[in-house]
């Protein structure tokens, strides 16, 4: 080889080493990555209360026995979200997403209602295609929440009820095979009433488990259980026996004792539905049922709402996400959840069963 060939072929290794390592820089990643999910939606909800059938007529026939402050049993609410979302390229090959969520929900004329969600949630895995396992852990906190008006009976008034709830958890999943996830869950949580109805107060822990599939044919099938267990850590500040004058009197306050156990069942059916101008529609069909007995060994006559007490709730949700822009999606839902409830006490049954229905349509604006 001469030495002009010599010097050309040099030249030319060096030019492609050059670009290719321009294009390596250009192919990188950055270290830090973020996003955006901002929504609003529209929602129709014929029973804010969760108020039994009894109560409603007395609603409306508007029975001095029964107080609220309600100004109609159902109402229409817009629900504003903003979820900013950070992304951690880690050394070591890994991957941290962190999400904080806040959900603001305003009842168009019964505002006293209104309240506010804050969530927090961040989970590390491999930063490798087909990734094998995932850890998270999330903090959810609703700063008041109201319930309705209850009697505080160690002063002999009504007043409204409202509570702060606090919820820790976490997760640890794995992937045993290309379409299945297992995870085990864990978590503990309070609920902490206003100065009136201490009684309540409630701390409870979680542990659970989930299974995710992803069928051959499409479709993804998930089903989750968790067991909580529940302490009224404020039932010793209500009195022991209940007031001569008030033993006449049945219905849902601080005199008793709230402790419950609750196994939560979850099945959840997602697919792809393809329509006839190729756009894919996500389509879900998500089941939710709570057992939960309570467990006090207080007399029926001390606390005829908790002892003996069963309560079945059922939840069904079909929806529909469609995304007509890569920047856009649309969610349309509708809810049906009931409650029903087994007690020696008859009036326990008219006061906590009930029926509601909730429909929504929502716009999320994505940027990154």
């Amino acid at each position: 080889m001469s030495r002009r060939s010599l010097i050309l072929a040099l030249l030319a290794f060096c030019l492609a080493s050059a670009t290719a390592s321009e294009a390596r820089k250009r192919s990188q990643l950055p270290a830090l990555d973020w996003g955006l999910r901002v929504g609003v939606a529209g929602v129709y909800n014929d029973n804010l209360l969760r108020l039994s059938g009894p109560d409603q007529d007395a609603f409306r026939r508007y029975d001095p026995g029964f107080r609220t402050p309600l100004e109609t049993v159902d109402d229409a609410e817009t629900e504003f979200t903003l979820a900013p979302s950070l992304i951690w390229r880690a050394p070591s090959n890994l991957m941290v997403n962190a999400t904080y969520r806040f959900k603001a929900v305003q009842r168009s004329k019964n505002d006293i209602t209104n309240y506010q969600t804050h969530s927090l949630s961040a989970a590390i895995r491999p930063r490798i295609k087909g990734y094998r396992w995932q850890v998270r852990a999330g903090l959810f906190t609703i700063p008041s929440f109201y319930l309705r008006v209850y009697r505080d009976r160690d002063l002999g008034l009504y007043d409204a009820a409202k509570f702060e709830n606090w919820e820790y958890t976490g997760d640890v999943a794995v992937r045993p095979v290309e379409s299945v996830w297992l995870s085990l869950l864990g978590g503990f949580g309070s609920n902490y009433y206003n100065e009136r109805f201490t009684e309540y107060d409630g701390e409870y822990t979680e542990l659970g488990t989930e299974l995710r599939y992803a069928t051959p044919w499409g479709p993804t099938l998930s089903g989750r259980y968790v067991r909580r267990v529940s302490e009224n850590v404020g039932k010793d500040q209500s009195f022991t026996t209940i007031p001569a004058d008030d033993r006449g009197v049945v219905e849902d306050n601080e005199y008793g004792d709230g402790d419950f156990n609750e196994d939560d069942f979850r099945l959840t059916l997602r697919s792809p539905i393809r329509v006839a101008n190729k756009d894919v529609l996500d389509a879900a069909l998500s089941s939710r049922i709570r057992r939960r007995i309570y467990t006090t060994d207080r007399s029926i006559e001390l606390d005829p709402f908790h002892r003996g007490r069963l309560d079945s709730r059922w939840e069904l949700t079909p929806s529909i996400t469609w995304a007509p822009l890569a920047a856009l999606d649309v969610d349309l839902y509708f809810t049906y959840e009931q409650r029903t409830t087994e007690s020696d006490v008859e009036a326990v049954a008219r006061v906590k069963d009930f029926v509601r229905h909730e429909v929504g349509l929502g716009l999320t604006y994505k940027i990154n």
